[in-house]
């Protein structure tokens, strides 16, 4: 009898999981960091702030929904771009939310260490994003 509830047992605790031990996984979502996605590319000019790459962070600029800077106006925003990348600059993004405009223009709104919160509109120019506008 002690061995039959011993089997009976050790079938239980192994053929179901009504019991778990430990934690549950967490989902993991990742996000490309590129011009393929909004989301990416508020990243990618982060990422080229945090590493000080000015002339980088300006290439995902964009004057207006239609239209890029042309090289001579991306120059004349070397000093905005770097008073950004002072405020942004190593900070944690705690929270985003996502605002759809329409198909190919979204608002994004970054929330940087708790206290910060800066809103982008980006728009999808060809097949890349670009940022518009930074508030």
């Amino acid at each position: 009898m002690k061995y039959f509830s011993c089997i009976l047992f050790s079938f239980i605790l192994s053929s179901c999981e009504l019991i778990v031990i430990g934690t549950p996984k967490k989902e993991t979502r990742y996000i490309d960091i590129s011009q393929r996605n909004a989301l990416g590319t508020i990243l990618l000019f982060k990422t080229e702030l945090d590493s000080n790459n000015v002339p980088a962070a300006t290439d995902v600029l964009a004057k207006d929904i239609n239209n890029k800077y042309l090289a001579i106006d991306k120059i004349e925003f070397y000093d905005e771009v770097t008073r950004i990348g002072r405020i942004i600059s190593k900070k944690n993004i705690t929270k985003y939310s996502t605002d759809t405009i329409s198909k190919d223009l979204y608002r994004l709104n970054l929330e940087f260490n708790f206290r910060k919160q800066i809103s982008f509109t980006t728009t999808k120019i060809d097949s890349s994003w670009y940022i518009i506008s930074v508030n």
